[in-house]
């Protein structure tokens, strides 16, 4: 874990505060935010830190990608979580990245398991986790089976997961300070 200096808590924080706002109302994530957070961050990183901070930068922003994915391509994420945690990484480097990462699915997963007991639907999202294990483990994609289990599909609640990626990103600027 590397400690973020102020100007790079200060776009993080803006950049995930207002993603994790415009996916709570539009259920959207603008690709001009997460552009525009991935350049300042890899800005940034170049200046304050030359040549190693842009490899950092391009690090961070790779990894943060590459975690979300694989999920993307099951089609059990959206392409805006992915380009989010992307420029959340470039603004943070790749270990703090992967920590945010951490951070972000033990949130996404209390507010999810929060959600399901409130508007119901538990067994059913149990169910299903089953089911996608059992054909992942058999090398399928779970959707060809069952279209309903994609994001597009789903009747299942929809957790903003730009929210979980803030709460990760506050909870590691926390625990780094």
């Amino acid at each position: 874990m590397t400690h973020l200096d102020t100007p790079f808590v200060i776009t993080l924080v803006l950049l995930i505060l207002l993603a994790a706002a415009s996916d709570i109302k539009t259920r959207r994530i603008p690709n001009p935010l997460t552009v525009t957070g991935a350049l300042a961050g890899f800005i940034l990183n170049t200046a304050l830190h030359g040549i190693p901070g842009a490899r950092s930068s391009l690090l961070g922003l790779a990894l943060g990608a590459a975690l979300f994915l694989p999920l993307f391509l099951l089609r059990g994420k959206g392409g805006g979580d992915v380009k989010l945690l992307a420029a959340v990484g470039a603004i943070a480097g790749p270990s703090n990245t992967f920590l945010i990462f951490v951070l972000t699915a033990i949130t996404g997963g209390i507010l999810a398991l929060a959600l399901l007991l409130w508007k119901g639907g538990l067994s059913t999202v149990l169910r299903n986790c089953a089911f996608i294990l059992y054909e992942l483990a058999h090398l399928r994609a779970p959707y060809h089976r069952h279209p309903e289990l994609t994001l597009e599909n789903s009747a299942s609640p929809k957790l903003p997961y730009a929210v979980p990626i803030a709460l990760g990103s506050l909870l590691f600027l926390a625990i780094a300070s």
